[in-house]
């Protein structure tokens, strides 16, 4: 494994959370209420491309940066996004199958990840669980990411300088 893979890797989580904290932050762009999951799925890309111990250590950086950067309990990003960066890494091989399987791989990773959020607050004190319309706060990420992987998943490919086979529409 290249540092430069890993290095290419933090420097688009970087770019990811810069984009979620100012972009997609709280009064900006957020459709119908809810922002996308643009850390998770940046954790998700990346795992094609560096190997498993690297992208544990990559999502527990995000994590942890996401929850430097936020107001939250400290560390319950660098749990979800380390969880996250593990599922990812276990699946890799499947998102290389084929469209379904990215579009089934990404929702699902998605939607655990901010289920496991919810719950690790609600446990921390937060009382994430008993805001108002909480499961559109967990499914509506899902799509986002779905629709927004395609482009993410073309950057990060040009990034690493690597050909995917490329899908009909």
């Amino acid at each position: 494994m290249s540092r430069s893979r890993v290095v290419i890797a933090l420097l688009a989580v970087l770019v990811a959370i810069l984009l979620q904290t100012t972009v997609f932050g709280a009064g900006r762009i957020q459709p119908l209420g809810v922002a996308p999951a643009l850390v998770t799925l940046v954790v998700i890309g990346v795992a094609q491309e560096v190997e498993s111990e690297y992208l544990l250590l990559i999502g527990f950086t995000a994590g942890m940066l996401m929850d430097l950067i936020g107001s939250g309990t400290l560390g319950l990003w660098a749990m979800t996004l380390t969880a996250v960066a593990y599922a990812a890494g276990r699946l890799r091989g499947r998102l290389r199958e084929g469209p379904l399987n990215v579009v089934a791989i990404v929702f699902g990773l998605t939607v655990a990840s901010q289920f496991l959020y919810v719950l690790l607050g609600t446990l921390f004190g937060q009382g994430t669980i008993s805001e108002p319309n909480v499961l559109w706060k967990i499914v509506l990420p899902g799509v986002w990411n779905v629709i927004l992987a395609i482009p993410v998943f073309w950057v990060l490919g040009k990034a690493f300088g690597t050909q995917r086979q490329s899908w009909a529409v």
